[in-house]
């Protein structure tokens, strides 16, 4: 906090003010945010109560905190963010108009460090950020939402009875609460590139497969997600099917003795171009996408690889959630 929470209280805009919910923490926390409430008035602190029953801290946590605002919007984020610029909560009010209740924003991870793994988490990101906004676009209601930038109406949280029936999950509570109360008429995409968000990158792989993993729980409890997963599988194994397609040419016209004439050369010759045209196209168009949302990252060659590298990367996280027992992603009472 002492990193990103002056870059949101030194935003350029007129009235706001600035919630932090301490989780119950056992470390200097209390003692930075008295410290940081004494240069910014318009900063104002709580805290969960550890020995909350019935609801998951980060749900309680969220709940404290749009019930403590004082304006109608509230902006959710964490801890390990802050705004790419000073403008992020004006570009977010300028969506915010009388017929909309959500607001979802984008945020990425940081991009100054850029190892193979900051890569590869990034990439996954992203994937699920632009499915999630493609869908949208085609006039559903979202079905994810990122967690550290997006925002909600007070009045739509406190009418619609919080979190419903899915209180004690341990992780989740932005996505499924915006998941719950998102129509295609209510909930809007602000993309601009002032208004993104940028977290601290992942620390260990063991985190990111946590991530995953968790995620696959919360996905148990996402509504209208038919159409949504369909598209995603297909997309995702488009990559595959193309190779085991190319890789089956030569073991099939082996098996059926087919001759190599000029003919099927020109035939193998054209599906191979036009297979390279598309691979272009699906470089191109997906980092123009990625450009378009603040990204500066290119994924040129790695795209291929890392594309190839979902349907496995979801499926480890799909089988580590089927072995892991149920109370292990709801909180634990005592």
């Amino acid at each position: 906090m002492r990193r990103h929470l002056p870059r949101i209280l030194e935003q350029e805009y007129n009235d706001f003010e600035v919630i932090v919910v301490d989780i119950a923490s056992t470390d200097e926390t209390k003692d930075i945010l008295e410290a940081l409430e004494l240069t910014y008035p318009q900063l104002r602190h709580t805290h969960t109560p550890a020995s909350a029953r019935d609801i998951s801290l980060e749900r309680l946590a969220m709940t404290l905190g749009l019930r403590a605002s004082r304006h109608e919007w509230v902006v959710l984020t964490r801890a390990d963010c802050e705004p790419a610029t000073s403008l992020w909560l004006r570009d977010i009010s300028e969506a915010a108009t009388d017929d909309k209740g959500i607001l979802l924003g984008v945020a990425k991870y940081d991009e100054q460090r850029q190892t193979w793994f900051d890569v590869k988490v990034g990439f996954f990101r992203l994937w699920n950020t632009l499915a999630n906004l493609r869908h949208m676009q085609n006039g559903n209601p979202a079905v994810r939402a990122d967690e550290c930038n997006v925002a909600i109406r007070r009045s739509l949280f406190l009418q619609s009875e919080g979190f419903g029936e899915q209180t004690n999950l341990l992780t989740g509570a932005a996505e499924l609460l915006v998941n719950r109360l998102s129509t295609p008429t209510n909930t809007a995409v602000v993309t601009a590139p002032e208004a993104i968000v940028i977290q601290d990158n992942m620390a260990a792989s063991r985190l990111w497969k946590q991530h995953r993993v968790f995620y696959m729980e919360t996905r148990r409890h996402q509504l209208h997600t038919f159409s949504y997963r369909t598209k995603q599988n297909l997309r995702m194994m488009f990559p595959w099917a193309v190779f085991l397609l190319l890789a089956s040419v030569w073991p099939v016209m082996m098996l059926l003795h087919v001759p190599l004439t000029t003919t099927c050369w020109i035939a193998l010759g054209s599906g191979a171009f036009l297979l390279l045209l598309l691979l272009i196209f699906k470089i191109i168009s997906f980092n123009r996408a990625a450009q378009a949302i603040g990204y500066r990252h290119r994924f040129i060659f790695s795209l291929p690889i890392l594309a190839m590298a979902l349907p496995l990367w979801n499926a480890s996280a799909w089988i580590a959630h089927r072995l892991a027992p149920r109370n292990e992603f709801r909180k634990k009472f005592v």
